[in-house]
C-alpha cells in the first residue's frame, strides 16, 4: 500500500505519542479592520474589527452623565473612526445619534439607529450604539433623544443630551 509523506509522518507522530496541531486561522481583528476611509462610515464598530483598541478621549465633554445615563463619544484609532454609545440607567424609550462636521467637500452628516426600549431588567448591562463615522480631522458629537411628553405623535422625539463636539 503506498502512502504519501504526510500521512506517513502522521502514523510517526501518533506511534511516538506526540500530536501535530495547525495554527489556527486568525480572527478579524487580528486581521486588522474590514473597511477604510470614508467606507466605514455607518457602519458599526464591533462588525468591521474597528472597535480593536478603541478608548473614550480625555477630552472634556467626550463623556457626559446624566440622570437618565452615560453618553460617550469613542475612537478607534485602527480605522480612524468615532461613534457613540449611550448607558441607561433608568427604563425608557431611547434614540441614540452621532454628527459629524463638515469636512472638504463633504457636508455634516448625522446618523441614528432604531430607537430602543430599555427596560428595568436590563439595567445595568445595555448599550445603545450609533454607527461610526470615519473622523481623522472632521470633529463628532453623540446625542441621545427621548420621546416628546404630552405628544400625539410617536415620532416627536426631543433632544436630552450630547456631548461636546470631540
Amino acid at each position: 500500500m503506498k502512502r504519501t509523506i504526510a500521512q506517513a509522518a502522521a502514523v510517526l507522530l501518533t506511534v511516538a505519542g506526540l500530536t501535530a496541531t495547525l495554527p489556527a486561522p486568525a480572527s478579524a481583528s487580528a486581521a486588522g479592520p474590514r473597511c477604510q476611509g470614508y467606507e466605514c462610515d455607518e457602519k458599526l464598530a464591533s462588525t468591521t474589527a474597528c472597535n480593536a483598541g478603541s478608548y473614550v478621549p480625555k477630552k472634556e465633554g467626550a463623556k457626559v452623565t446624566t440622570d437618565r445615563g452615560v453618553l460617550r463619544v469613542f475612537w478607534g484609532p485602527d480605522c480612524s473612526t468615532n461613534w457613540g454609545a449611550f448607558d441607561p440607567t433608568v427604563a425608557g424609550l431611547y434614540r441614540v445619534w452621532i454628527y459629524r462636521e463638515e469636512v472638504g467637500d463633504r457636508p455634516t452628516i448625522g446618523s441614528g439607529r432604531a430607537p430602543r426600549e430599555v427596560y428595568a431588567n436590563e439595567i445595568p448591562g445595555v448599550r445603545l450604539r450609533t454607527t461610526m463615522f470615519y473622523a481623522p480631522d472632521a470633529q463628532v458629537m453623540v446625542c441621545v433623544d427621548v420621546p416628546a411628553k404630552g405628544r400625539v405623535a410617536a415620532s416627536s422625539w426631543v433632544r436630552y443630551a450630547c456631548t461636546e463636539w470631540i
